[in-house]
């Protein structure tokens, strides 16, 4: 797998669809039975992406986010495809996200949000003086 794929985004405001983490969260999903932050390597790829490479598995890069409230996101792996609940890949990062895991490079695994009303205008604002209007496209897109 190249290391330089990044999930697609559908849609200009978050990666993903909804992901509905709660239909799986303390079942005997699959998914959720293998998604175990402490033993995967979880490592930051852009700001809603990771590599996530579980135990008995390849990496897999997965994009997740918090808008409206809701879960979103997308993974590249089959199960991502041709299931309907939340992959492995996903779970691995939310429950790393809730547990307060870090990932590779000792940085807390976090679960970014893209709901602008939820910031200030101070904190809207980056480095070469765009906004994040502008940012999220190339974060879920280029990974910058």
């Amino acid at each position: 797998m190249s290391t330089d794929r990044v999930p697609l985004s559908t849609d200009d405001h978050a990666p993903g669809e909804v992901v509905d983490f709660e239909s799986v969260a303390g079942t005997d999903s699959t998914s959720w039975g293998r998604a175990d932050p402490q033993a995967a390597l979880i490592e930051r790829t852009c700001r809603y992406g990771y590599r996530v490479t579980l135990p008995d598995g390849d990496a897999h890069l997965v994009a997740v986010a918090r808008e409206d409230g809701e879960h979103v996101g997308t993974c590249d792996c089959k199960a991502a495809v041709y299931h309907d609940e939340p992959c492995a890949h996903l779970c691995t990062v939310r429950k790393a996200a809730f547990a307060d895991v870090e990932d590779v490079n000792g940085e807390p695994v976090t679960i970014a949000r893209v709901d602008l009303d939820a910031h200030d205008r101070d904190e809207r604002a980056i480095a070469d003086g765009g906004d994040v209007d502008r940012a999220r496209r190339a974060d879920t897109e280029g990974c910058r």
